[in-house]
């Protein structure tokens, strides 16, 4: 159950107030669905079990934040900066997840059916059992990342990055999929260092 004054400081900040910050407050099992929590720093707060279809978390601070079990279906955690989040066992259908940083978060047996992963990071994730299922990896960093049972039918792991370091024992992966090494290449301009003086 949430604690009512951390309810109402939630609702004040999605009603656009942004005095405050909404870290290592108790939301646990609140109807938040629809609302707008961009930017929040969401430090150690806790969302298990919580409603939270359709809100947006643009950009948000959440690192350590519990979302365990909860609903985030079609939520926008677009550059969310998630590193060490649980979200154990939560439903992430249909989430936007692009370029988010979910270095070490916890995904175990978390449904992110038709997920947009697009240039996130998940390195050392843990997401055994986690569904996968036709979401999209366009150049998602997948170092480390423990994928032990996870269901990756439908997705390109082949556009995904650092996948040879992943671990997929016992995952379902996509038809005729080969692992390869996707290394990001650098993004400094050709020729740049090798100038004379």
């Amino acid at each position: 159950m949430a604690n009512p004054e951390h309810l109402v400081l939630a609702r004040r900040y999605a009603a656009g107030e942004r005095n405050f910050r909404l870290e290592m407050l108790d939301l646990t099992g609140a109807d938040l669905s629809n609302l707008d929590f961009s930017e929040a720093w969401l430090r150690d707060t806790n969302l298990s079990r919580a409603n939270l279809r359709n809100c947006r978390f643009v950009g948000a601070p959440m690192p350590g934040t519990n979302f365990t079990g909860a609903d985030l279906t079609g939520a926008d955690l677009h550059g969310a900066i998630a590193a060490g989040a649980i979200f154990r066992q939560a439903t992430l259908v249909e989430v936007s997840l692009r370029s988010a940083d979910l270095y070490g978060a916890d995904l175990t047996e978390t449904n992110l059916t038709r997920a947009d992963l697009t240039q996130a990071d998940l390195s050392l994730v843990q997401a055994e059992h986690a569904i996968f299922t036709e979401a999209l990896l366009t150049r998602a960093i997948l170092f480390s990342a423990n994928l032990m049972g996870a269901d990756l039918r439908g997705t390109d792991l082949a556009q995904a990055e650092n996948v040879s370091s992943a671990k997929f024992e016992g995952a379902l992966l996509p038809l005729d999929y080969q692992p390869i090494n996707n290394r990001r290449k650098s993004r400094f301009a050709r020729g740049f260092f090798d100038r004379k003086k």
